[in-house]
């Protein structure tokens, strides 16, 4: 079966130009860079912690990428969203998916990038009370 004469035949995209075209360059910077820091910051407190109020804090900063990616899965609807309420006929379905691929891509990466965080936290202080549960007795 050949393309009809009006198709545009598909142009291959890496995986990486694909994500951050639907990421939007603002969130492709802010997210990783958000979850790195947040990554950093659950390493130290591991590493240096033994007060439970530092813990506590740093459990208020620990969502923050995911939070990130939520309020781009906000703005890719509203854009969705715009793009239908303002069209004058019926809307191309890329122009909305666009939108809709922000928003769930969003928040897609910003689960990946909290939970190595998480992770690091939860298992790093558990095993850290293990050790010093065993050295009191």
């Amino acid at each position: 079966m050949e393309p009809a004469m009006n198709e545009v035949p598909m142009q291959s995209q890496s995986f990486l130009s694909w994500m951050i075209t639907s990421l939007g360059p603002f969130y492709a910077l802010v997210i990783p860079l958000t979850g790195l820091a947040v990554f950093i910051g659950a390493c130290v407190v591991v590493a240096s912690s033994r007060r439970p109020a530092v813990v506590a804090a740093f459990l208020v900063f620990l969502p923050l990428p995911l939070m990130i990616g939520l309020i781009g899965t906000v703005h890719g609807f509203i854009s969705s969203f715009q793009i239908i309420a303002t069209a004058g006929a019926t809307p191309k379905p890329s122009d909305i998916a666009a939108g809709i691929s922000t928003g769930l891509f969003t928040t897609l990466v910003g689960l990946l990038v909290t939970f190595p965080s998480l992770l690091v936290l939860a298992f790093g202080l558990f095993f850290k009370t293990l050790s010093a549960g065993s050295s009191e007795k």
